[in-house]
């Protein structure tokens, strides 16, 4: 007698997970206006958004000095989130910005982990990384912590140049001016001015996109002290003294003319410029209350 074949095993159906979409993270969200810790907020994580040379490590150590922010930089955590939510897509077949639950809460507890042992190495209770600007990675960062702030730290495309090529005197490199440096060959300037220009739109686009939850600062209104913006910026941030100003978890990374004033922008041969950049710089530098650069 033939034996009929055994019927396919039944397929397991895949459980219903609920999705986490951008729009759950702005609903909890203060409203426009608003300062972190209303709404639920707590004491979020406080992130620089800048792009190199732009002395935002100088701001981080003002901002932070004699709070309870452990100030990290580049740790990766950011970019992490970004490329774990993407795998976990691919895993999932997911298409689209939304996350499934159990996707976010992995990544969550991966990220927690990691931020809590920086915490205790430092003795401090609030994190504050300064990271390059990624609109990307910063948003998928704030759908997965809702209650982040950021600080967009600019500085005039002029002294981001001077600060770059006095960094670098025998020739630019670095991952993130290769495109740069391939449009511009043989002209640092105009490599810089490009590089300044994209991140700078990048920043603006994150700002308008989220202005709940961000805040601008010119590395130029910062050189005192503690001036005003960054009085303004603590106050926003209900950042209070904790009576220290060493920082036992910070991961020194001097970053090329942070502790430096600007030089006459003269020195600075803005006609190296392409004429077509040079507009966009002379735009962006309008929106942000600098100078347009010499015609």
């Amino acid at each position: 007698m033939r034996r009929q074949p055994a019927p396919p095993p039944a397929r397991r159906a895949t459980p219903a997970v609920a999705n986490v979409t951008p729009d759950d993270a702005v609903r909890q969200r203060t409203t426009a206006g608003g300062h972190p810790g209303d709404d639920g907020w707590g004491d979020g994580p406080v992130i620089l958004l800048s792009g190199a040379y732009s002395g935002a490590q100088r701001v981080q150590d003002l901002l932070a000095t004699g709070t309870g922010l452990a100030c990290t930089m580049g740790t990766g955590i950011i970019p992490l989130c970004l490329a774990a939510a993407e795998t976990w897509r691919r895993v999932e077949g997911r298409q689209g910005p939304a996350m499934s639950q159990l996707a976010a809460a992995s990544i969550r507890r991966l990220i927690s982990a990691q931020v809590t042992a920086m915490l205790a190495g430092a003795g401090k209770k609030r994190w504050c990384e300064l990271a390059m600007v990624d609109q990307s990675a910063a948003q998928q960062f704030l759908q997965l912590i809702p209650n982040a702030v950021f600080i967009c730290v600019h500085r005039g495309c002029l002294d981001v140049i001077r600060a770059g090529v006095a960094a670098s005197p025998w020739g630019l490199h670095g991952p993130r001016l290769v495109p740069y440096l391939i449009s511009y060959p043989g002209n640092s300037v105009a490599a810089l001015a490009a590089y300044w220009t994209t991140c700078t739109e990048e920043l603006l686009a994150f700002e308008k996109a989220n202005p709940q939850i961000t805040r601008r600062v010119r590395y130029e209104d910062t050189t005192g002290e503690l001036g005003e913006a960054l009085t303004t910026l603590r106050t926003w941030l209900r950042l209070h003294g904790d009576g220290g100003t060493s920082f036992p978890g910070r991961t020194d990374h001097t970053e090329p003319g942070d502790a430096t004033l600007p030089s006459p922008e003269s020195e600075v041969p803005a006609e190296r410029i392409p004429p077509p950049l040079r507009q966009r710089v002379s735009h962006l530098h309008a929106e942000l209350g600098y100078p347009p650069l010499p015609a």
